[in-house]
């Protein structure tokens, strides 16, 4: 799987080597900041607003509310007041119109914590910065584990670790079949 996605571009990145700055972060945030200064630099932004864009969406609620309104985000950006024109612009998290300038990292076995919760998830891949789909896989020799446990692996994450899947877009679970 892996192996295919770099095919198409992606980089892999070992999970021990993600730019992260603790396993609560979902967030690759020095990843993220140079997208947004690239990305969003023919709007002028500044030091200033990627912070603000930062606190927002670190700031919004897991849960359905926070997810759909990051799902706003992820597609027509963060409304953001720059105070020297003193003017709201949408600052884009993803570059849709030239692909390239995008960061795709995929990654396997990441650690993610809340509080005494732990998790490891199988693959993450990650947008400049951000945890779009989790996928979890299951051995199709095994006669005890189908997709299903996948499923309900990926369910229980969300429960365990909500700060991460208040990101995360698509969740795939795969042995033989895969489901999404």
């Amino acid at each position: 799987f892996i192996q295919k996605l770099q095919e198409k571009g992606w980089k892999y990145i070992p999970a021990e080597n993600l730019e992260r700055e603790s396993l609560e972060d979902p967030l690759l945030t020095p990843m993220l900041i140079r997208a947004l200064n690239k990305i969003n630099a023919g709007i002028g932004i500044g030091d200033d607003e990627v912070k603000q864009a930062l606190n927002e969406l670190k700031l919004k609620g897991a849960g359905i509310e926070g997810a759909k309104q990051i799902l706003n985000y992820y597609k027509l950006g963060i409304p953001i007041k720059f105070e020297k024109e003193r003017i709201v612009k949408y600052v884009r998290l993803f570059d849709y119109e030239n692909i390239q300038n995008n960061d795709f990292i995929i990654t396997c076995q990441p650690i993610h914590q809340s509080g005494d919760k732990q998790i490891r998830n199988d693959i993450i891949l990650y947008i400049n910065g951000i945890p779009i789909a989790n996928i979890e896989c299951k051995n199709p020799a095994s006669l005890t584990e189908n997709w299903h446990n996948a499923y309900t692996q990926i369910k229980d994450y969300e429960r365990q670790i909500p700060e991460l899947y208040k990101y995360v877009q698509i969740g795939i679970a795969a042995e033989q079949k895969a489901k999404y």
